[in-house]
């Protein structure tokens, strides 16, 4: 919470100009950092946007006033997320695959927690965790337009030094269960199953990249969901999630029980993805890896998707050349990888179910 509020208070104050001069600001919290996610128009990214962010970062503003509104919005944005099937789901499981971890945390915190933060917590935090060292700065597009020290100003409006993580403490989930059931305002149950994944670094990152493509392309098909364009994970009937920029990573596998049945529907997806680790894959799989080397480049079609998935490899891997490491590790992939790969990861997920209050 105290992340996601200090995040807000630092951009309520220049949203406005932002905006005014063709451009936007957003922001990510995940389990081990903040993203901000700058973009704009070539005239005045470099002249305005960019020294507009750089003088929030260097000097926020965390006033009383400014920390009301900034309550206020990441309320609206924890009110949304409790809505989102998925989402709840997700953040079940992070409690119980993160425990003692700031990933396990929801990404906005929690409206009663967040309302109990003052100017001082968010001053304190920020001076603790927002500096130079270990801060990544990654810029996509039209960099022509860009003079060679147009970055450099944000690196420099950062306090010198590092920051040691986060000290979360959580209470472990008692009880044997890999089953989470939770209640929402959702029309139709939802099935959210983890399982853990691979890091970019290690030697099985490519068999996953295929695995995953596999396992979503093989439950499409027992469920019978058309393939459309364009769609969000959320407008998905199923699918599957590999977040290889978490560490450790996971593997999600989601089913909206409204397609039918939705035992039947949660029993199969389960027992589909339990069958790659016990049945022998046969035949040419380079068809497989086509398909997962498609997958992998579509999913950084934005700017926003390259700029964030060049940080996480030159995070993980030194080098910010993801296409390049992405394709490679498809390329080399074998049979055997995958039901190795699927035998070691893919046995024993937890899962949650997110049900309609009624």
């Amino acid at each position: 919470g105290i992340a996601a509020l200090t995040a807000e208070a630092i951009l309520i104050p220049v949203r406005a100009g932002i905006a005014a001069a063709g451009g936007s600001v957003e922001y990510t919290v995940g389990g081990r950092d903040v993203r901000f996610y700058i973009e704009g128009r070539k005239r005045t990214f470099e002249s305005k946007i960019l020294p507009l962010f750089s003088a929030a970062l260097a000097k926020p503003d965390f006033r009383p006033g400014v920390l009301q509104a900034a309550r206020a919005a990441l309320d609206r944005k924890i009110t949304q997320n409790q809505s989102v099937a998925l989402t709840v789901g997700i953040e079940m499981l992070d409690r119980a695959f993160y425990q003692d971890s700031d990933a396990g945390l929801p990404e906005y915190g929690l409206a009663s927690t967040v309302a109990g933060l003052s100017s001082s917590d968010a001053f304190q935090f920020y001076r603790g965790t927002y500096r130079r060292n270990g801060a990544i700065i990654s810029a996509v597009g039209d960099l022509s337009a860009l003079s060679s020290k147009a970055l450099q100003s944000l690196s420099t409006a950062l306090q010198t030094g590092g920051s040691a993580p986060a000290a979360v403490k959580q209470l472990s989930l008692n009880g044997s269960s890999r089953q989470l059931v939770t209640h929402r305002a959702v029309p139709v149950a939802w099935l959210v199953a983890q399982y853990p994944a691979p890091s970019i670094g290690s030697k099985d990152f490519g068999p996953m990249l295929v695995l995953s493509t596999f396992v979503e392309r093989t439950l499409s098909d027992v469920a019978e969901v058309p393939s459309i364009a364009s769609r969000s994970f959320t407008q998905q009937a199923v699918g599957v999630i590999y977040n290889f920029d978490q560490r450790p990573a996971n593997l999600i596998v989601y089913v909206d029980g409204g397609q039918g049945d939705p035992n039947r529907a949660f029993g199969t997806a389960l027992t589909v993805v339990g069958l790659f680790g016990s049945t022998k894959l046969n035949g040419n799989i380079e068809n497989m890896k086509a398909v997962a080397r498609g997958r992998f480049l579509g999913e950084a079609t934005t700017l926003e998707d390259r700029a964030w998935i060049a940080g996480v490899f030159a995070a993980q891997s030194g080098s910010p050349d993801y296409l390049s490491a992405g394709v490679s590790a498809i390329s080399k992939v074998t049979a055997g990888d995958l039901q190795r790969v699927a035998r070691k990861y893919l046995s024993s997920p937890t899962v949650a179910l997110v049900l309609p209050r009624e």
